[in-house]
């Protein structure tokens, strides 16, 4: 055999081997004909045109791997994420229903009715849902300005509409309208067992229109039309009941309440006392009653609660120079949650007498949070406690001295004057 002869076997053995090794690398290509040989010029070196060959087909059975690799792990993710999330029973219950009956509502109502379902389950009368519509009312109503009649509502025990707290001057106060009626009918519409948010919406409307409204008093129905008015704050009200004694009404915890009260204690001289009248108020935004309560509290805790994982949260005051003239609160029956916190930190902290009759006790702690089409759910996060550690819920906060109703004022006026003489004693006795 020559050598050239010898040098083409080569090359054919060469060739034929390179190529079944890179068939048995490639399983996916176990099956497939072999590759036809490709003529070459007889001026080329061997190893060059036969492993080009060669490379070719290694690169193009990669490629085919990597795609039947790519399309089976997406085909198995995508099973895997099916598998891991697959629609809640809710959604299912939801899709089938509005696609298969005719006459359902839509699917936002249905949601709608889901949510306020679980929060029905929960059993916390506290917790509400509010929709777009009536979200931005109940925010316009915690800043102080919203068009209505004046009242706030709550939940009571026996599951009725209860008004909370009426805003003095509003149209609900003209109208007589008092604190603890009971809602039964807006504009002729049952509402009894209707939920906060529907409520709320009901009462809305255009300033200068009327709503009509029927109520529970004591077990006598009332019914009274009364035309809305574009409320602007109004929640705190101040006036010098006698020679620098300041008198301070806060209806309701707004976003604006420790500012208002700030300004009146600017404004009007104070060094014979202050009477802080909280009855009727239903509390409202928690950080604004710490703040308010923080204009007369040296720095220290106002009031804490624990979240579901156990973590206290303590808000504390952090003024360094107090308001420390002396201090009446009054207090009712209809003083609620964050009104009462402020209440029962001042006694706490022995920094006011309080007066009156035994709180409401509400002491849970509600956290509003938005969801995807700015609806909101208000749900219950904690309980209160005060400085002490005492808590509020279904206690409430006890008078140091109880007052019949009408006579806390002329009260709360005679023990300031006592407060200040006891002070001008201690004065008079330290400069002897």
């Amino acid at each position: 055999m020559s050598s050239k002869d010898l040098s083409e076997d080569e090359q054919a053995g060469a060739t034929k081997k390179l190529n079944q090794l890179a068939t048995e690398n490639q399983p996916g290509l176990a099956n497939q004909a072999s590759p036809k040989k490709v003529n070459r010029d007889s001026s080329s070196e061997l190893p060059g045109p036969t492993l080009g060959k060669v490379s070719l087909v290694r690169v193009a059975s990669l490629l085919s791997v990597v795609l039947i690799f790519s399309t089976s792990a997406y085909a198995i993710g995508y099973l895997v994420s099916e598998n891991q999330h697959p629609p809640s029973l809710v959604d299912q219950a939801i899709e089938r229903i509005s696609s298969g009956d005719p006459h359902s509502p839509t699917e936002i109502l249905l949601q709608r009715a889901a949510i306020e379902a679980v929060l029905k389950a929960t059993k916390d009368r506290w917790s509400n849902y509010f929709p777009p519509t009536t979200a931005s009312a109940f925010d316009a109503t915690l800043e102080g300005r919203y068009s209505g009649i004046g009242i706030w509502l709550r939940r009571t025990p026996a599951n009725q509409l209860e008004i909370s707290s009426v805003q003095p001057k509003s149209p609900a106060a003209h109208a007589g309208i008092k604190v603890l009626d009971q809602l039964v009918s807006v504009d002729g519409t049952y509402v009894a067992s209707a939920t906060v948010a529907d409520a709320i919406a009901a009462l809305r409307g255009n300033p200068n229109t009327k709503v009509a409204l029927g109520l529970q008093r004591k077990g006598s129905a009332i019914n009274l039309n009364v035309k809305r008015a574009a409320l602007l704050t109004g929640d705190v009200l101040a006036s010098q009941v006698a020679p620098k004694t300041l008198y301070i009404q806060v209806s309701a915890i707004s976003l604006h309440s420790s500012s208002d009260v700030a300004t009146a204690l600017a404004k009007y001289p104070h060094s014979r006392g202050i009477i802080l009248d909280l009855r009727d108020n239903p509390g409202g935004v928690l950080s604004e009653a710490v703040a308010l309560a923080s204009q007369f509290l040296s720095p220290g805790a106002v009031v804490s609660y624990s979240r579901k994982d156990g973590v206290p949260e303590v808000m504390n005051s952090t003024n360094t120079s107090p308001d420390t003239a002396p201090m009446v609160v009054l207090i009712n029956g209809a003083t609620a949650s964050s009104a009462e916190v402020i209440a029962g930190a001042l006694q706490d902290r022995n920094r006011a007498v309080i007066i009156g009759d035994q709180s409401y006790g509400k002491g849970t702690v509600q956290e509003i949070s938005s969801l995807s089409d700015s609806s909101q759910l208000e749900i219950t996060v904690g309980q209160y406690h005060l400085p002490s550690g005492r808590a509020i819920d279904q206690v409430g906060i006890t008078p140091d001295l109880k007052v019949a109703e009408n006579g806390e004022i002329a009260q709360a006026i005679s023990i300031l004057a006592g407060l200040v003489a006891l002070d001008s004693g201690k004065t008079n006795s330290l400069k002897k």
